[in-house]
């Protein structure tokens, strides 16, 4: 298959070529002789001497016939063999149609007949002109037709002593449906060719287009690798950092005070001792919350109150709750993913380094916009804490992941704070516009209405 690609074979030909090639062989073994016997008992009114004095049995004799058939017989080995591809090459479709069509033109010669449609040779000239017309252009098959029409006058000129009585008129004839069918064959080969040569641009261009989506794939496979160490970095931020940092100064407060004062090393160990099982519930909280996702079982609106709930109930503080019952449809998973974990950080922060009394939380949803907003009224934090975070202090993870899950989903965060003043997050993300707003069903869980909750 290879080697008749690289010789520009049209598909088909090779094996259209081979049967004809066999069904010459078979007319030349068995048809011939058959139609011999038929045309002689046709002449029933001859004599023996006359019937042996035809023409036709006078040459298409055994010895006769034995080279042509031998010439069939090479011209089908040369066909069938793939040596002949690779040694041939661009000339193997040439030699083989010079080959195959010798005998056609012995055979012409050899067998007269008074009507040229009654020659099996006419319908052997016009099967090579398919194959002629089904690999080369119509200049070709313009050659073809002309060189096989001047070797036919030239049979029935009284330069030969050929019983023919073909006409100009026949041969003009026979030439102009010649030229007509291998017009026709050569138009319908090119078509089939541009065809294929689409086909096969197009199967490129499917394969570097499936080839830039693998490669898509990767960078999204690495940007979730990426993005999930983030998170995790932020997680356990949340949960071990915090405590184990916690831990380390009480340590060390006890490790200076435990010749000085071992009544206050005690203490201080007591208090490292519950700031450790502190931390340890918490990261179990944390592994929680990784394994099972509040808003897949709640929803939002009502992951949030939970949320802000829990939080301010550890903190001890009062709760202003302004959460509607249901959200408008249209939130992608990954902006209430981040939009969660946004407020569960900045809740965190204020249950454990605040030290406030009250906590807002307010999440509106507008068709343009979608803005959460969370304000205490505990110690706040000076500009230094903010810058330090942007600059990428290592103590300062938290805030820093908060502003990365903002970017990440194209929102605008401001945190405005005042040591002693308190702190307020405000987080604004557009909305794409919706062809039509509707409510999204009734959450699992019956959420309250806005109140104002104490802690």
């Amino acid at each position: 298959m290879l080697a008749t690609k690289q010789i520009g074979l049209e598909p088909g030909f090779l094996q259209a070529f081979r049967l004809f090639v066999v069904t010459r062989i078979v007319f030349w073994v068995v048809i011939g002789p058959i139609l011999i016997v038929v045309q002689m008992a046709r002449s029933g009114n001859l004599t023996l001497d006359e019937i042996t004095a035809m023409t036709t049995v006078e040459r298409l004799t055994l010895p006769n016939v034995a080279p042509v058939i031998v010439m069939e017989l090479l011209l089908l080995g040369i066909l069938l063999l793939p040596q002949a591809f690779r040694r041939l090459g661009q000339s193997f479709v040439p030699v083989t149609l010079i080959i195959g069509l010798v005998p056609v033109l012995i055979g012409f010669y050899w067998w007269p007949s008074e009507n040229p449609l009654q020659s099996p040779f006419t319908i052997f000239f016009f099967v090579m002109l398919v194959l002629i017309a089904w690999q080369y252009p119509f200049r070709y098959v313009l050659a073809y037709v002309l060189g096989l029409t001047l070797y036919q006058a030239w049979l029935t000129s009284p330069m030969t002593d050929m019983p023919l009585s073909v006409d100009a008129g026949w041969l003009v004839l026979q030439g102009a449906m010649m030229l007509l069918v291998g017009y026709v064959i050569v138009q319908l080969v090119s078509l089939q060719r541009e065809q294929r040569v689409a086909l096969a641009r197009a199967y490129e261009q499917q394969a570097a287009a499936n080839r830039r989506l693998q490669r898509y794939a990767d960078t999204l496979e690495e940007l979730a690798v990426s993005r999930e160490r983030n998170r995790l970095a932020r997680e356990l931020h949340d949960t071990l950092a915090h405590s184990l940092s916690a831990v380390t100064v009480q340590l060390e407060a006890v490790r200076s005070l435990w010749h000085l004062d071992p009544d206050a090393a005690q203490a201080l160990l007591d208090k490292a001792d519950e700031t450790a099982r502190s931390g340890l519930t918490e990261a179990r909280r944390a592994l929680q919350a990784l394994r099972a996702s509040p808003l897949q079982d709640l929803g939002l609106a009502l992951a949030m109150r939970e949320l802000a709930q829990q939080a301010t109930q550890r903190a001890g503080a009062a709760l202003e709750l302004h959460v509607p019952e249901r959200m408008v449809a249209g939130l992608s998973p990954t902006v209430e993913q981040e939009v969660y974990r946004i407020a569960q950080e900045t809740l965190e922060n204020v249950a454990r380094h605040a030290d406030a009394t009250l906590v807002l939380l307010k999440l509106e949803q507008s068709a343009s916009s979608l803005a959460l907003t969370i304000e205490d009224n505990g110690r706040g934090m000076n500009a230094g804490v903010i810058q330090a975070s942007e600059t990428g202090g290592q103590n300062h993870v938290g805030i820093r992941g908060i502003k990365e899950r903002a970017a990440l989903i194209g929102g605008d965060l401001e945190i405005n704070t005042q040591a002693g003043r308190g702190t307020r997050v405000r987080l604004t993300i557009p909305l794409p516009p919706s062809p039509a707003s509707k409510f999204v069903g009734e959450p699992r869980a019956r959420a309250a209405p806005d109140v104002q909750e104490e802690g």
